[in-house]
C-alpha cells in the first residue's frame, strides 16, 4: 500500500507545473554554480600552484648571503584549494590564502578574495552549496506543503482513508514521494553532473581522494532533505488549508536560513569577544619589549642568553666560542618570539573556536545552519581548516629559522655577518606542502552539527507517527 500511494504521489508530483517550473529555474541556477565553482577551482588553484612554485625557486635561487638575511628574504606558503570547493567555497572568500614567512614575524595569512571584488559581489557567489543548503528546502517545501491538506480540502481524505489505508501509510508513502522526487529529480542528477565536473577539475587521482569527504557530503544532505520532507508532510497535516501550511514552512525556513545565523554571530561575539587587530598588534609588541607575565625584558634576555652561552662553552669572551654567537643569539630571540606567538595567536584561535562552537549549539535552532557548517567543513573551507594551514605553515616558518640558524651557529663561527651561505643551504629547507586532516578529524570536529540533524530527522519522524495516530480529518 506504501508503494501504491508512493506511485500515485510521483505521478502527481512530477505532473504538476509548479514542478516543472521549479525544476527549470533550480537547473539554471545549479548550471551557473557549478560552472561557477569550475572555474574558481581551476583558476585559484592553478595560481596557488603556481604561486607556491614558483616562490620555491626563488628561495632556491637566492644568491649568496648570511643566512639571516635568507631568513628575512623568506618566501609565501599557500593554502591549496580543495576538490571540494568546486562544490561549497564556504570562508576561503574571507580568510585569505596565502602568508609570508620570514625571521622574527608570524604573519597574518593574507589575500583575501572579497577584498579584491566588487561592491555587489561581496554578498557572496552563487555555490552548488548554497542551492542545496538554501533552495531545495524551498523546493521541497512547493511539493509537500499541500500533501495532505489537499486531500483534507477537496473532501478525500476521509474517502481515503475509509478504505485499508491506514493514517500511517498514507504519510509514510507522501514522504517517500516528496523524497524520492528530490532524490531522483533534482539531487541524484545534480550530484553526478557535480562529480563529473569534479573529476575533470581535478583529475582522477584527486577526485579519488576527495571520495570520502564527497560521499559524507552526499549522506549529509540526504538527511538534510529526509528531514526536510518530514517536516513538511507533517505541517500539511495539522492545518485545515494549504495556504497555512505554504507560510508555516516558509517562515520556519526563513527563520532558520536567515534570522538563526545572524543571531548565533551576534550571540558569539558577545560570549566571546575577540581583540580588535590594533589590539592584538600593541599586545604582541608589548610582550616582546616587556616580557610575558613579569618575564626579563628583550634587552635583559639578550644579557641572559649571553651569560648562558659564556657559562656553557666555558670561556670568558665571545670571541672565545668555537661557534657563532649570531646563531645561538637569533634562534633564542626566536624562541622568545615564538612563546609570545604561542600565547596571542593560539589565545585568539582558542577564541575562535570557541565562537564557532557558540554558534555550532546554537545551530540546533537551525537544520540549515548544520548543514551549512557540515557542507563546509566536508568542502574544506571552514574555519578549522583555516586555523590548522595557519598552524602548519608557522610551523613551517619555524623549521626555516632554526635551520637557518643552526648554519650560522656552526658555520659562522669567527665569521659572524661575515659568512654566507649558498644554495646548499637554501636545499635544506623543503616546499611547504598543506595536507589537511583527515575525514575522521573533521567529522569529530563537527559532531554536534551531524548529531543535530540526526537529532532534527529523528524529531521529524516522531511529528509523523504522532500525526498518524491523531490525524484530523476535516
Amino acid at each position: 500500500m506504501i508503494q501504491r500511494i508512493n506511485t500515485k504521489e510521483w505521478a502527481e508530483l512530477t505532473g504538476e507545473s509548479r514542478f516543472q517550473w521549479s525544476m527549470a529555474v533550480l537547473y539554471v541556477l545549479f548550471a551557473v554554480a557549478l560552472l561557477t565553482g569550475y572555474v574558481y577551482y581551476s583558476q585559484t588553484n592553478t595560481e596557488h600552484e603556481t604561486a607556491q612554485r614558483t616562490a620555491y625557486r626563488q628561495w632556491l635561487n637566492q644568491d649568496p648571503k648570511s643566512p639571516h638575511a635568507a631568513a628575512h628574504y623568506g618566501l609565501y606558503a599557500y593554502k591549496p584549494v580543495p576538490l571540494m570547493a568546486v562544490l561549497d567555497k564556504g570562508m576561503d572568500d574571507y580568510l585569505g590564502s596565502a602568508v609570508w614567512l620570514e625571521a622574527h614575524n608570524q604573519n597574518d595569512v593574507k589575500l583575501r578574495t572579497i577584498q579584491d571584488a566588487a561592491t555587489l559581489s561581496r554578498f557572496g557567489s552563487l555555490t552548488v552549496g548554497f542551492l542545496l543548503q538554501f533552495l531545495v528546502p524551498i523546493f521541497i517545501i512547493l511539493l509537500s506543503y499541500d500533501a495532505i491538506s489537499k486531500e483534507r480540502e477537496s473532501g478525500t481524505l476521509r474517502i481515503l482513508l475509509s478504505t485499508n489505508v491506514s493514517t500511517g501509510q498514507l504519510l509514510i508513502g507522501k514522504w517517500l514521494a516528496v523524497f524520492r522526487v528530490v532524490v531522483l529529480c533534482v539531487f541524484g542528477p545534480m550530484f553526478l553532473l557535480s562529480a563529473a565536473i569534479m573529476a575533470l577539475a581535478g583529475g582522477t587521482a584527486n577526485f579519488v581522494d576527495a571520495l570520502p569527504w564527497l560521499t559524507g557530503w552526499v549522506i549529509c544532505y540526504a538527511l538534510y532533505y529526509a528531514l526536510w520532507a518530514g517536516l513538511g508532510i507533517y505541517v500539511s497535516s495539522q492545518v485545515k488549508q494549504s495556504g497555512i501550511a505554504l507560510v508555516a514552512l516558509l517562515g520556519f525556513w526563513t527563520f532558520g536560513a536567515f534570522l538563526v545565523p545572524r543571531l548565533c554571530g551576534s550571540v558569539a561575539r558577545l560570549a566571546v569577544p575577540t581583540p580588535s587587530a590594533l589590539l592584538f598588534t600593541e599586545q604582541i609588541i608589548s610582550d616582546k619589549e616587556t616580557g610575558i607575565n613579569g618575564g626579563p625584558s628583550a634587552q635583559d634576555y639578550a644579557e641572559l642568553v649571553e651569560r648562558q652561552t659564556l657559562a656553557q662553552y666555558g670561556v670568558d669572551s665571545l670571541t672565545q666560542l668555537p661557534v657563532s654567537f649570531a646563531g645561538i643569539a637569533l634562534q633564542a630571540s626566536e624562541n622568545r618570539d615564538w612563546t609570545i606567538y604561542d600565547k596571542n595567536y593560539g589565545g585568539l584561535f582558542r577564541q575562535f573556536e570557541q565562537q564557532e562552537r557558540v554558534m555550532e549549539w546554537l545551530s540546533t535552532l537551525s537544520p540549515t545552519l548544520a548543514m551549512r557548517n557540515l557542507s563546509r567543513a566536508l568542502a574544506g573551507t571552514d574555519t578549522d581548516k583555516h586555523i590548522d594551514f595557519t598552524n602548519r605553515a608557522e610551523g613551517h616558518r619555524r623549521n626555516i629559522q632554526k635551520a637557518m640558524n643552526d648554519d650560522q651557529k656552526v658555520n659562522g663561527a669567527n665569521l659572524n655577518q661575515g659568512y654566507k651561505a649558498d644554495a646548499a643551504l637554501w636545499q635544506q629547507v623543503d616546499q611547504f606542502q598543506y595536507r589537511q586532516p583527515g575525514i575522521g578529524t573533521v567529522i569529530g570536529n563537527q559532531l554536534i552539527g551531524l548529531f543535530t540533524m540526526l537529532g532534527w530527522l529523528g524529531l521529524a519522524g516522531l511529528l509523523l507517527l504522532r500525526a498518524s495516530r491523531n490525524l484530523r480529518l476535516d
